[in-house]
């Protein structure tokens, strides 16, 4: 159903969206699906995402919590997203040791970049919303490892979506 990342063959993809109320959202290349973005829930807070090998999920550690825990298909908990209080900068934690900070370039910027300590940047996202129904996703030529890059690429999205809807309600 969903072929497997390789970005050292793709490195530009998009997040494209199943219309305007539709809570899906693809990955592809225009060619090739690598997954799927759903949204479970009344609130829509929580995600559940399918890739050609695993299940993964993105639920808040509670209602009032800024972590999210993301687990794969067997339940079992594989990193947590943190934010501090008055900050906008996300922080990544896997099990694997990763980690990597989710944050705009700057206040007015649409783009947001995944980076670690040790890698450098990983990926920029560009949000075209409200001009279209695509997130533009570019994977730099890092040293990272590959099975973390699908995980970030949908965290980072996941992310972007709570904070637009967070937005629209005020």
């Amino acid at each position: 159903m969903y072929k497997e990342l390789n970005t050292t063959k793709t490195n530009e993809l998009s997040l494209l969206r199943h219309g305007w109320w539709s809570p899906e959202y693809d990955l592809t290349d225009n060619m090739v699906n690598y997954g799927k973005l759903s949204y479970e829930g009344i609130s829509k807070r929580n995600a559940k995402v399918a890739l050609a090998n695993n299940t993964l999920r993105f639920n808040f550690e509670s209602f009032f919590s800024h972590t999210i825990l993301i687990t794969d298909a067997s339940g079992s908990i594989i990193g947590q997203c943190t934010r501090e209080f008055f900050s906008c900068t996300r922080v990544l934690t896997l099990q694997s040791g990763f980690t990597a900070s989710f944050f705009r370039e700057s206040f007015f910027s649409r783009e947001y970049i995944w980076e670690s300590g040790s890698y450098g940047k990983v990926i920029k996202m560009k949000n075209n919303f409200p001009f279209t129904l695509t997130t533009d996703v570019y994977v730099y030529p890092t040293k990272a490892p590959a099975a973390v890059i699908p995980i970030l690429i949908f965290l980072g999205a996941h992310l972007i979506i709570l904070r637009r809807r967070k937005r629209a309600v005020h």
